[in-house]
C-alpha cells in the first residue's frame, strides 16, 4: 500500500540510502588522508576498510549537523532564508580556503639544524666537512629549513631571471656575463638545464676569485654532439645552439669551460651501442672546445631522486628516509656516465663525479642536508644547495683561496 513504512528487510537499504549523500563526502577523505596516516599503501582491502569507517562520521553529520539544518523550523517555508544561508557558507568555505592557498603554512617537524652553506664555507677542508654532514643529517624536515619547503621552487638563479637559460626554439645565447666583468680569467658554464643548476656555485666562486663568469645553457640540450629528440621530432635548434656556442667559445679564449648535461634524453637515432655513440658524441665536444685552449672539467650529472620530493618531504616530514633514494638507482643512465669519462680519458679532459657531494658514503642519497633542501623539482638540485656547495666546487676544481683562476688567464 503506498505510503506504507518500508519492509524490516528493506529498511537497512533506506537507511543507506538515506545516508548516502554524507558517506559520499566523507569517503574521500578517508580514502585519500587514510593510506598516508596509517603509513600504509592503498589496495583494495584497506580501502574498503576506511569506505566503512567513514559511514559512522557520515552518520553523526547527517543527524548532528544536516538534518537540524535542513529541517529547522526559522528555515521551514522560507526558500529565500535558506538560499542566503547556503550561499553565506560557500562564501565563508571558499574564503578559507584562498586564504589558506596564500598563506600556507610551513611545513617542519624538527630541531634546528646546523647551517649548512656556513659550515662549509668555514671549514678547513669542505669536501669531508659535507661528507660528515650527509653522513649525520636528520630523519625530520628541521625548523630552520631555507627556504621553506613551500619556497623552493620560487627561488631561481640569476640565468633564468634574466633569460639567460635559453628555451627550446633559441638557436643562440646573449652575451650573459657574471662575476668581475673586467677580469682576463674567463670561464665559462656550458650544457642544459643540468649544467645551469650548478649556476649559483659559480657565481658565488666568480665573485670570490675575481672571474668573468659567462653562462650558455640551454633547456635539455645535451654537451655531446648527438641529435636528440625532442617532442618526438630532431632537436634540430639544439644542434644549431651547440654549434654557435662552440664557435663563441672559441673565439672567447677562456680559461675554463665546464661542461655537464642531464644523462636524460633519446638519441634520434637508434644506437647499436649506446656506450660507443654517447662517447662519439663527447669526444667530438671535447675536441671542439680543444682549441680555445680552455682547460675543460666534465662535470657529470647529479643522483637523481624517486620522485618528486618536495610532494613526497610535505607528506612524510617526520620520516624523510622515505623520500630519499640509495646508488645505483639515482644514477639516472650509467651508460651515458661511463660515455662520458671514456671521452674525457680519450681528449685529455678532466672530470668531476659530485655523487659524493650528495650521496653518503653508503649511497645514501638525502633529501635535506642540515638546513638546506636537496633538490627542488624530480632531478634538478635546489638553488640553496648548490650554492652551499660553492667552496666544495671551488676545492674539486683547484680553487684554494686568494685570486686564483683555476688555470691561465685568458688573452
Amino acid at each position: 500500500m503506498a505510503g506504507s513504512a518500508p519492509d524490516a528487510p528493506a529498511r537497512p537499504v533506506t537507511w543507506l540510502g538515506g545516508v548516502s549523500y554524507s558517506w559520499y563526502l566523507w569517503h574521500w577523505p578517508f580514502l585519500v588522508i587514510g593510506p598516508k596516516a596509517l603509513d600504509r599503501p592503498a589496495g583494495t582491502h584497506l580501502e574498503l576498510a576506511l569506505g566503512a569507517a567513514a559511514l559512522l562520521p557520515a552518520w553523526l553529520t547527517l543527524r548532528l549537523v544536516e538534518n537540524p539544518v535542513r529541517f529547522h523550523r526559522a528555515l521551514r517555508g522560507r526558500p529565500g532564508r535558506g538560499l542566503r544561508l547556503g550561499l553565506a557558507l560557500s562564501a565563508v568555505t571558499a574564503s578559507t580556503a584562498l586564504v589558506a592557498a596564500a598563506f600556507p603554512p610551513p611545513i617542519s617537524s624538527g630541531e634546528p639544524a646546523p647551517v649548512l652553506k656556513d659550515a662549509l664555507a668555514s671549514a678547513p677542508d669542505p669536501g669531508a666537512r659535507l661528507t660528515q654532514a650527509l653522513g649525520t643529517t636528520g630523519v625530520r624536515l628541521p625548523d630552520n629549513l631555507t627556504p621553506p619547503l613551500t619556497g623552493i621552487t620560487d627561488v631561481r638563479s640569476a640565468v633564468y631571471r634574466d633569460g639567460c637559460h635559453q628555451n627550446y626554439a633559441a638557436t643562440s645565447t646573449p652575451m650573459c656575463v657574471y662575476g668581475d666583468r673586467s677580469s682576463k680569467h674567463v670561464v665559462v658554464l656550458f650544457g642544459d638545464s643540468h649544467a645551469a643548476q650548478w649556476f649559483p656555485a659559480l657565481d658565488v666562486l666568480a665573485v670570490q676569485h675575481h672571474w668573468k663568469l659567462i653562462s650558455m645553457t640551454k633547456a635539455s640540450c645535451k654537451a655531446a654532439t648527438v641529435t636528440t629528440l625532442n617532442a618526438h621530432r630532431p632537436y634540430a635548434t639544439c644542434d644549431r645552439w651547440r654549434a654557435d656556442a662552440l664557435a663563441r667559445i672559441e673565439k672567447l679564449r677562456p680559461s675554463l669551460v665546464l661542461v655537464s648535461s642531464s644523462d636524460a634524453g633519446t638519441p634520434a637515432r637508434t644506437m647499436r651501442d649506446p656506450l660507443a655513440g654517447w662517447t662519439d658524441g663527447y669526444v667530438r665536444t671535447f675536441r671542439r672546445l680543444g682549441p680555445s685552449g680552455a682547460r675543460v672539467v666534465a662535470l657529470l650529472d647529479t643522483p637523481w631522486p624517486r620522485e618528486d620530493v618536495l610532494d613526497c618531504a610535505a607528506i612524510h616530514p617526520l620520516h624523510l628516509r622515505d623520500c630519499s633514494v640509495r646508488v645505483p638507482e639515482a644514477l639516472h643512465d650509467v651508460t651515458r656516465r661511463n660515455a662520458t669519462k671514456t671521452a674525457a680519458r680519450a681528449t685529455g679532459v678532466a672530470v668531476i663525479d659530485p655523487q659524493p657531494w650528495l650521496c653518503t658514503t653508503h649511497g645514501d642519497c638525502p633529501v635535506a642536508v642540515y638546513d638546506t633542501f636537496v633538490y627542488r623539482d624530480e632531478s634538478h638540485m635546489a638553488e640553496g644547495y648548490a650554492e652551499a656547495l660553492a667552496p666544495v666546487l671551488g676545492r674539486a676544481l683547484g680553487v684554494m683561496g686568494g685570486n686564483r683562476a683555476p688555470v691561465r688567464p685568458g688573452p
